[in-house]
């Protein structure tokens, strides 16, 4: 059997202890890397969590405001188009305020559930004022009528006179249609 003198052992612990350390670490970054990225992962789903709590806790609240909003909102006949109607209500509120629209294009209805939608994009000129008093018009309409898009341009040499575009949505909720209107099941 060999002997090791007592600095060749100490040399052999001393090499044996580097090889172990590297290996843990080599192992070790793999895993770390991994924890870092779970921890990550667990805080992102924390938070979505307590998102989802949140929103249970308010749902009575915001089905409520949901339905109170859905209520104020015009009810047409499920087999009517109601573009005709949507664009002289556009039309009469911005006339009501002295403002002129050039142009008048519906965009096709949209629908999500119960809510329906026209989107409306207008081409106008006017003051400034009356710009501001159509705004406000609209903005007391509440979930009615709602402006998504807003330019405003001013000619040169004409003064006071803007003109631009804006786009509208009109918003409004339908009748379920009958079983008779529908052709459902007609009893005799």
């Amino acid at each position: 059997m060999m002997r090791l003198s007592p600095r060749e052992a100490v040399l052999a612990l001393i090499t044996l202890a580097i090889g172990l350390a590297a290996l843990t670490w080599w192992g070790g970054a793999r895993h770390l890397a991994r924890w870092t990225t779970l921890g990550r992962t667990r805080d992102t789903l924390e938070q979505r969590r307590q998102v989802a709590e949140r929103l249970v806790r308010k749902r009575a609240e915001v089905e409520g405001r949901l339905d109170e909003l859905l209520r104020a909102l015009p009810r047409y006949p499920a087999d009517r188009d109601v573009t005709a109607d949507l664009l002289k209500l556009v039309e009469t509120t911005a006339a009501e305020h002295g403002l002129r629209l050039t142009r008048r294009e519906p965009e096709r209805e949209q629908s999500t559930g119960e809510l329906y939608e026209v989107a409306i994009n207008c081409n106008w000129e006017g003051t400034l004022e009356a710009l501001v008093r159509f705004l406000f018009a609209i903005q007391s309409r509440g979930a009615v009528l709602d402006v998504r898009q807003l330019n405003v341009t001013s000619p040169k040499g004409t003064g006071s006179a803007l003109s631009g575009t804006f786009s509208i949505a009109c918003a409004y909720t339908r009748s379920r249609p009958t079983a008779a209107a529908s052709g459902g099941p007609r009893h005799k």
